[in-house]
């Protein structure tokens, strides 16, 4: 009794080994019997066809040498004979060591004699002198060229020979060759219906059990657990019967114990996020709402659905990073309070210090956690530091300013004399005025922009215009200190729509922070570029560069780098610059590679070609 199903396939495959190896025997042979067909004409007729056509050649190009010795061309006809007489012995020795045909060893006896008289007639018309052409003529036309012709026509007649034997040969093969295709083909025809009889034999024994664990397995996969295969056989089919028995009846045990504590998971899952004060919005990958907490339903109106097929749309301010995240991008993660977004609850502005963190396992992407962290009380903190900067240097600025104007008077010595060593002192003195004065100005400035209280003078304005008179205010500055400051504006560059003084302003700041941390020798490139809908502009510098570490802080209100080369300042102007680059609708940027230089870069929106408007 077959007990197994190995032993039931080997049993059907058996038959097949034998048809095959049957085949592969009787290939071999008739395989092998064509190739020694192939090697017959290969190794004896066609050495022969080579070595007649050989003698053919040699014998045309000796004949010709005579032509030339009877029209007066000695030498080359000496030297073309001495030439291609032993290409003829060497062919006429292969034919005569390569005679496999009947009648053929008589045609080769016939050349050798020929060859023999030629030679001798040969030798007898070069030994006249050439003076003697008539003799000459007349023994070529009289005895060496009917030689000649002799020659040729028994290396033919060895030549045809052997070509019709090859002829022969090859049909031969070719009726050999179609006999085998004609009997592989019925060969092949007989396994496959001994093959395709064998496979309905073992179907019926091994499909029917398979069908039945296939039909099991369908129906739990519909939730359709009660599932019994019958094990009808004790060989592997009826293992497997009997394993997914087993596998349907622990399924329904862990079902019953799942389900209770799948349940628990959700309802914990569910009441952590709903323990979080802050708004707490999970999505899935199409950006369907997953879960949202009580904090997200009240500010953002947001509800989950059941089946999580319904996309959320969030407020535009949200949009992009949310997209970006789950469009395989790093979380979102910003720190400073001027990424805070507004939202009002009950009447009352609240800000929240949005972030995005996408949710990973071992397979990919499984959605983003939104989480809107409550800074309403860090802003109203950040509001009232910014009014009591403002009013303190609004409050410093007069005094400050008066002071000032005490210095430049005693300076001007209206009120007396004055020593070297107080000229000395009041110079430091309205040194440090004017730095104090140029702080108080930049908070002010500052705190302007912060409350959006500065109202921009905007007007179409050149785009080389202003990289002209950026570079040019701090021409001096630069060749007193050893620097290279250029101006690179491309060609047709179109105006843009800014406030003239306050882009001026920025210019001086990041062309003035260029100079102060660029060594002589170096070079500051000042450059404007078209880029779409904007104007592209770049401060370059071949200075000592900025850390990596810091490049991130840079734009922050009263942020300096460590162990910078610049001594003054208070960490304002690059804050003030991308304010101002801000509220005319552009971006800033920075790059850097220590001790290689930086590049900040800035773009703004562009403005009406002049005299567009007017034809308008």
């Amino acid at each position: 009794m077959i007990k197994t199903l190995q032993t039931k396939l080997l049993i059907g495959i058996t038959p097949l080994l034998a048809i095959m190896v049957g085949l592969g025997l009787w290939a071999i042979v008739m395989f092998s019997r064509l190739g020694n067909n192939i090697d017959v004409i290969l190794k004896e007729n066609y050495r022969s066809v080579l070595a007649a056509e050989g003698m053919k050649e040699s014998l045309e190009r000796m004949d010709s040498s005579f032509l030339f010795a009877i029209g007066g061309e000695e030498a080359q006809a000496q030297e073309q004979f001495r030439e291609y007489r032993p290409v003829f012995e060497r062919n006429l020795r292969i034919e005569q060591h390569n005679v496999t045909l009947p009648g053929e060893q008589q045609m080769v006896d016939t050349l050798t004699e020929l060859r023999t008289r030629y030679f001798g007639l040969a030798e007898r018309f070069f030994a006249l002198a050439p003076a003697r052409r008539e003799e000459r003529t007349r023994l070529y036309f009289t005895q060496l060229l009917p030689t000649f012709k002799d020659i040729k026509r028994e290396a033919d007649a060895v030549l045809d020979l052997n070509q019709k034997n090859m002829e022969d040969e090859d049909a031969r093969a070719r009726n050999a060759a179609d006999v085998s295709i004609r009997l592989m083909v019925v060969a092949l025809l007989g396994a496959a219906a001994v093959a395709t009889l064998i496979a309905l034999m073992l179907s019926r024994s091994i499909l029917e059990p398979i069908r039945a664990v296939t039909r099991g397995a369908r129906a739990m996969a519909r939730g359709e657990l009660d599932q019994v295969v019958p094990a009808t056989t004790r060989d592997e089919l009826g293992e497997l019967a009997a394993a997914f028995n087993t596998m349907a009846r622990t399924i329904r045990e862990f079902q019953q114990a799942g389900t209770a504590r799948l349940l628990r998971a959700q309802q914990t899952a569910q009441a952590t996020i709903d323990s979080f004060p802050d708004p707490v919005v999970v999505v899935d990958p199409t950006g369907a709402v997953e879960r949202a907490n009580p904090a997200a339903r009240q500010i953002l109106g947001v509800t989950p659905s059941d089946n999580g097929s319904i996309p959320w749309t969030p407020p535009p301010l949200l949009k992009a990073p949310l997209t970006e995240v789950i469009g395989g991008q790093p979380d979102y993660l910003p720190s400073s309070l001027e990424h805070a977004l507004c939202f009002r609850e009950n009447g009352q502005e609240r800000y929240f210090l949005p972030r995005v963190l996408a949710i990973r396992d071992d397979q990919g992407l499984l959605g983003a956690a939104m989480v809107l962290q409550d800074v309403t009380k860090f802003r109203l903190v950040d509001q009232l530091k910014s009014d009591m900067v403002s009013t303190v240097s609004h409050e410093l600025k007069t005094p400050l300013t008066s002071l000032q104007m005490a210095v430049h008077l005693l300076l001007e010595e209206v009120v007396g004399p004055l020593t070297s060593k107080q000229i000395e002192l009041l110079l430091a003195a309205r040194q440090d005025t004017d730095r104090l004065l140029a702080m108080i100005n930049d908070l002010l400035d500052l705190t302007r922009l912060e409350q959006g209280r500065l109202t921009l003078d905007t007007h179409p304005v050149a785009s080389a215009d202003l990289v002209a008179e950026a570079v040019e205010r701090f021409r001096s500055r630069a060749e007193d200190a050893g620097v290279n400051l250029k101006g690179d504006v491309a060609f047709g560059l179109p105006p843009v729509l800014v406030d003239r003084e306050r882009v001026g302003h920025v210019f001086d700041n990041l062309i003035g922070n260029a100079l102060a941390h660029t060594g002589r020798g170096g070079t500051i490139r000042v450059a404007a570029s078209d880029d779409g809908d904007v104007v592209r502009f770049l401060v370059e510098d071949t200075g000592e560069g900025i850390p990596p570490e810091h490049l991130g802080h840079i734009f922050e209100k009263f942020y300096r780098v460590p162990g910078s080369r610049s001594g003054g300042g208070a960490g304002l102007g690059l804050a003030i610059a991308r304010e101002i680059v801000v509220a005319h609708g552009g971006t800033i940027h920075a790059t850097s590679s220590p001790g290689v230089g930086t590049t900040f870069t800035f773009v703004l929106p562009k403005g009406a070609v002049p005299g567009e408007e007017e034809s308008s």
